[in-house]
C-alpha cells in the first residue's frame, strides 16, 4: 500500500499551486477504512474521470515530464486486489479528491 499514498500524495503535491494547501484524513465506518486526500489543485476534466485509473492515460499534458501514466492505473490495481474501491471528484470551486475504501476485514 506504500504505492498507493506515496502515489496519491505525490499527485496532490504536483497538481497543487504553490502554498496550496493538501487535506488528508482516514476515518472508518461498520465496514471500511476510508482515506481522503484533498488538493487545491485544478480539479479532473469530467471527461478525463472515465479514465484516469487507465495506464498511460494523462489528463494534463502539462505535467508529461513527471510521469508515464501509470501511477493511477497502479494505485488501482492495488486497492482491487486489496478487495477496495477508489474514487475521484472535483471539489468546487477548485481542486480534487480522492477516496480509497479498504476492507476492515480483509
Amino acid at each position: 500500500l506504500i504505492h498507493v499514498w506515496n502515489n496519491l500524495i505525490s499527485n496532490a503535491i504536483k497538481f497543487s499551486p504553490q502554498n496550496g494547501i493538501i487535506r488528508m484524513r482516514l476515518k472508518q465506518d461498520s465496514d471500511w477504512i476510508i482515506f481522503i486526500i484533498e488538493d487545491d489543485g485544478p480539479g479532473v476534466n469530467e471527461d478525463a474521470k472515465k479514465y484516469i485509473f487507465n495506464k498511460f492515460y494523462q489528463a494534463d499534458t502539462s505535467h508529461k515530464e513527471e510521469g508515464y501514466g501509470l501511477g493511477l492505473a497502479l494505485v488501482k490495481r492495488i486497492i482491487d486486489i486489496a478487495n477496495g474501491h477508489v474514487e475521484v471528484e472535483n471539489l468546487y470551486p477548485k481542486g480534487c479528491r480522492f477516496v480509497v475504501y479498504l476492507p476492515k476485514d480483509r
